[in-house]
């Protein structure tokens, strides 16, 4: 019987609520060893729903532990590489939220921290694991729509507050739309290119006072050879109710309440993706899927599956270093308000 890997989770935020139950839902190959955080309430209030489990307030004290193999990241953007890095020189593996880091230099920290230590590094894009969504990049690979040209990506929702404080600081979150949802589309595109592009133009404002990043973005990508993608992403797609203050109103953080399309465009047809539920080749539907959490169980499998296999898992450190390049040029380009090269 192959042994379980052995996880501390790090964070119990709102995004744990996403990733707990697939440690759960995983318990044949993974084992909740630990939670982390200096929320006492919080420690013990999900410490509770789990037997035998450990509880650290102490990160260096969990990193030191040695039943524990793995640790799963869900914290601020602006501490992912320090705390990644401190696990990955323990010689310990590593699942950590995107964005990978703050830039790319931290991110080729990352990467290297893990190819000195022999420890897996997996980035969180975990919209990539859903199942049309796998369907349609098997399908780009095979030619099915012919050469792929251009792919048009589209979020349209509306958020008024942030559903966490360490939002509304540019210096946490490295920016707003783009590391919280740009960083999804970007990936895809250059997961489904395969390769970087050439240049980028961005444009991006900030038009809410409840944070300081962008929530306005409009970003043109030039791979060369006739190749091209555009990404249009707003949080202003509604009406703004507001009370006395001016501030609050209904929060929409769920593409269920909004437009989210990709359409990619070939040289002998084009595939729709409808959120990531639904995929669509020339018109006609080819998979769909329940609109669950079940990407991240198929996600923390194949971290677990990697480090038993000892192969490098989809979404690794070194591939997301691509996307780090890509965004680190948007806000260079939203900065100088010129077109920006990339380096390959």
């Amino acid at each position: 019987m192959l042994q379980k890997l052995r996880l501390a989770v790090v964070g119990l935020g709102r995004v744990s609520k996403s990733h707990l139950p697939a440690v759960r839902e995983l318990a044949h190959k993974v084992e909740l060893v630990a939670l982390v955080t200096r929320d006492e309430d919080k420690l013990r209030q999900e410490a509770e729903q789990w037997e035998g489990v450990k509880t650290y307030t102490s990160y260096d004290d969990a990193v030191n532990d040695p039943d524990i193999d793995a640790f799963l990241l869900l914290l601020p953007h602006d501490i992912h590489a320090e705390y990644s890095n401190k696990v990955l020189r323990a010689g310990k593996h590593v699942l950590v939220e995107k964005p990978m880091a703050m830039n790319v230099q931290e991110a080729e920290e990352m990467a290297l921290a893990s190819e000195e230590n022999g420890a897996t590094l997996m980035i969180g894009q975990s919209r990539r694991f859903f199942s049309p969504v796998m369907e349609s990049i098997k399908r780009v690979r095979a030619n099915e729509i012919g050469g792929l040209i251009n792919i048009n990506a589209l979020l349209l929702a509306h958020m008024d507050k942030p559903a966490t404080d360490w939002w509304k600081d540019e210096s946490k979150i490295g920016g707003f739309i783009i590391p919280l949802w740009g960083s999804h589309i970007l990936d895809y595109i250059v997961w489904a290119y395969d390769k970087m592009p050439l240049s980028v133009y961005a444009q991006g404002h900030s038009n809410n006072p409840n944070w300081s990043g962008e929530d306005e973005v409009a970003i043109s990508l030039n791979f060369g050879e006739g190749q091209m993608a555009n990404v249009l992403m707003s949080f202003n797609a509604g009406a703004r109710p507001t009370d006395e203050e001016g501030l609050t109103g209904k929060r929409i953080w769920s593409t269920q309440n909004s437009i989210y399309e990709r359409y990619l465009i070939g040289t002998n047809g084009m595939m729709q993706l409808k959120d990531e539920y639904e995929l669509l080749m020339n018109g006609e539907k080819q998979d769909e899927c329940d609109r669950t959490n079940s990407n991240f169980t198929w996600q923390l499998e194949e971290f677990a599956d990697a480090i038993r296999e000892g192969r490098e898992p989809l979404a690794s450190g070194r591939e997301i270093i691509r996307v780090m390049k890509v965004i680190d040029a948007c806000f260079e380009s939203m900065r100088t308000h010129q077109v920006v090269p990339i380096q390959s």
